[in-house]
């Protein structure tokens, strides 16, 4: 079973900005996956969240949704964002947390076909943004998995 502060720490290790953001792992169920990140190391020159802080943390929801999968099917991965879009709903003042689930089992399963077939599959991930439960962004993002 998957540790989420281990999870946690190897976002932390491996990607440094995770530290300097705040960003935790809060919730993982299979689908999908909470990641949660304080205002104060992410604010802007109007005490709201900095925009880069919003779009990074929608594309790491969607990288750690990919990842959860792939470590609870012990595959080894290299996964990378290829396009990234984020529309900006509201602005941001407290905390901040982000949510990326898989969109349908079928798509999963294609995904997880193609990258054993052809050691190399994208797939779609979309993030929702939400400060105080309320939707204040969402991400878009194509993600790019090879197989190794």
């Amino acid at each position: 079973m998957v540790q989420l502060p281990d999870v946690t720490a190897y976002l932390h290790a491996e990607i440094a900005i995770t530290r300097a953001m705040g960003i935790e792992v809060a919730a993982w169920d299979g689908t999908t996956v909470t990641l949660a990140a304080p205002l104060a190391p992410n604010l802007n020159h109007a005490d709201t969240a900095f925009g880069g802080s919003i779009s990074t943390l929608g594309i790491l929801a969607g990288y750690s949704l990919l990842h959860l999968i792939f470590l609870e099917r012990k595959l080894s991965t290299r996964i990378l964002i290829q396009k990234s879009e984020t529309d900006f709903l509201r602005p941001i003042d407290d905390a901040m947390r982000a949510t990326a689930a898989i969109s349908t089992p079928a798509a999963l399963d294609d995904f997880l076909d193609t990258i054993q077939r052809k050691r190399r599959a994208r797939m779609e991930v979309e993030s929702k943004i939400l400060c105080r439960n309320v939707l204040a962004a969402t991400h878009r993002g194509l993600f790019v998995a090879m197989k190794y």
